[in-house]
């Protein structure tokens, strides 16, 4: 709070005035002579040397408090000076002591302090003060102590018991002090207002800020935060406004902040980074030391940004790159590797010809060698194939279809197998799905290679269950399966390409799956639980279904 280190200048500076009061009491006394009685001066000084240590103490305090009860405080020690400077004066000639202008500084002092109205009770409380001191000792109601320099002077008595000489200084003194309060006053009030309206400028402009800005004063309390904190982080301000970093209670900060800002403190560093992980993305903050000409540490700026589009991003796009890298291999492989594949088949088909028509005899252990080379020629060409379709994937060919239609007559297809493997079919399409832009063919394709991996789950057989729904303005189509499941790391990664826990897998049917989805603007997860089965969820938005197309 700015008020408390004004106090604490307040403080330093009457240090200074003790030392100068002992310092001037020892010179007027010892090596002039004008002071008559010493010893209450130096009592003076002491009691306000321990006062002051006490204030010095309680600033700890304050810095905890309210405006209000600071300024009360602040009132306090003006009032307290005023009084030990009567003494001071009293002690040291009264109204002959040139030094009763220090009454107009004590009151500047308030003025620059407090505000107007408790300003003018300082100046009245001072004036009032100095009043009763020279009534006291005109009227002779308390010993007057005179100062050795002072004579009649040309009032022709002594200045204490002139009334001119009174009611002028008084009425001069009154004056001064009250025309100086004013002025005072006038200029802080200024200076209050533009100030006001500069941190009202800033407020407004971090409060409107798009990223999170946090305030964090020298003592590691948070002073400040704005409304895109409260968003990214999900608290309310008051949670977090005036708890240290040191508690680890602030989310997001704790320890690493404390650390940090200890650095800005001992000048190590001026900014950091941190990024952060949190549910459902991340954050980053920057961490910036806020220091003035001096370099003196006042705090720390922290901005927060949620960076977790960005990382959407990013991944997406080392995604697209390391596909596009794995297509080119691919397509070269396949390439490289089909043409001697067809010299091979055609060759061992020749070599199976005659073998079988030598000399009319047969060779059935030939005969079944060159059929194996065959099946393994005719695997690879498979193999082949499939990664030329992945990296030449065809443009969609898209008008619009319902899904239950594709979903149907591509169940058909299987209806022979899945009794071959006891596996038993459950359908439930929804009635009330509309058209969506599709490339029948490329989508059958895609849900052919999911219901393959359901297939290859349940070797002893199991339970499929295909369905359909409108859900959110999207097409969803749920493929669940009884297999043995996916476990928890593996799931991340069951559509990249040429990931694969199969034997003879190639790792691309998912990945082609996945491809031809997005190509449609769809979405496919993944969800499954060990000796439960798997859950493929496909789905597909109503408008727009069809506009990224792959090309």
């Amino acid at each position: 709070m700015e008020l408390v280190e004004r106090i604490y200048w307040l403080i330093l500076l009457r240090w200074i005035a003790v030392l100068g009061l002992f310092i001037t009491t020892y010179i007027a006394s010892g090596v002039f002579d004008v002071v008559t009685w010493v010893a209450p001066l130096y009592i003076i000084g002491i009691i306000i040397g321990l006062s002051n240590a006490g204030f010095m103490f309680f600033i700890k305090v304050l810095r905890k408090k309210t405006f209000s009860s600071v300024q009360k405080h602040a009132g306090i020690q003006i009032m307290l000076d005023l009084l030990f400077l009567t003494c001071l004066i009293y002690f040291a000639g009264g109204i002959e002591n040139p030094f009763i202008f220090y009454f107009l500084f004590h009151v500047i002092i308030a003025g620059i302090l407090l505000e107007k109205k408790y300003s003018y009770m300082q100046a009245t409380f001072g004036v009032c003060i100095f009043a009763l001191l020279i009534s006291l000792e005109y009227y002779a109601v308390i010993p007057h102590q005179p100062l050795k320099i002072f004579s009649t002077f040309a009032f022709g008595k002594e200045l204490w018991r002139s009334e001119v000489y009174i009611l002028g200084i008084f009425f001069a003194l009154a004056s001064t002090i009250f025309i100086s309060v004013y002025f005072v006053t006038s200029i802080m009030d200024r200076l209050r207002k533009s100030r006001d309206d500069v941190l009202f400028e800033i407020r407004s402009t971090i409060e409107n800020m798009a990223e999170g800005v946090i305030f964090i004063d020298s003592n590691d309390k948070i002073t400040m935060c704005n409304k895109e904190i409260e968003k990214t982080w999900k608290v309310k301000r008051e949670e977090i406004i005036n708890k240290s970093v040191k508690d680890g209670q602030t989310p997001y900060l704790g320890g690493v902040a404390s650390r940090i800002t200890e650095k800005f403190r001992n000048g190590i560093v001026t900014s950091q980074h941190q990024e952060i992980r949190i549910k459902g993305g991340f954050l980053y903050n920057t961490y910036t030391a806020v220091s003035d000409h001096n370099g003196k540490y006042w705090g720390t700026v922290l901005t927060s940004h949620d960076i977790t589009e960005r990382k959407r991003l990013e991944q997406q796009l080392l995604h697209s790159e390391r596909l596009a890298t794995i297509g080119e291999m691919s397509a070269k492989v396949a390439h490289e590797i089909r043409n001697p594949l067809s010299s091979i088949s055609l060759n061992t088909e020749l070599l199976y010809d005659e073998i079988c028509n030598y000399n009319g005899a047969k060779n059935s252990e030939a005969e079944n060698l060159i059929k194996s080379i065959l099946n393994e020629v005719d695997s690879l060409t498979e193999i082949s194939d499939e990664y030329l379709r992945f990296a030449r994937f065809p443009k969609l060919e898209i008008r619009p279809a319902y899904i239950n239609n594709v979903l149907i007559e591509l169940t058909k297809f299987f209806n022979k197998e899945m009794a071959q493997r006891g596996i038993s079919l459950k359908e439930n399409y929804a009635s009330n799905l509309p058209q969506i832009l599709l490339d029948t063919n490329q989508i059958k394709q895609a849900f052919l290679n999911i219901l393959k991996n359901s297939f290859e789950s349940m070797p002893e057989g199991g339970k499929l269950s295909i369905s359909t729904r409108l859900k959110d303005e999207n097409v969803e189509i749920n493929v669940t399966d009884t297999g043995s499941g996916i476990n928890r790391s593996d799931i991340r990664r069951v559509f990249d390409p040429f990931y694969s826990t199969k034997v003879k897998g190639t790792g691309l049917g998912l990945a082609l799956a996945m491809k031809t989805v997005e190509g449609h603007g769809g979405d496919i997860i993944c969800k499954s639980t060990i000796t439960k089965g798997t859950t493929m969820i496909v789905s597909f938005p109503v408008k727009g279904c069809g506009d990224e197309i792959i090309e």
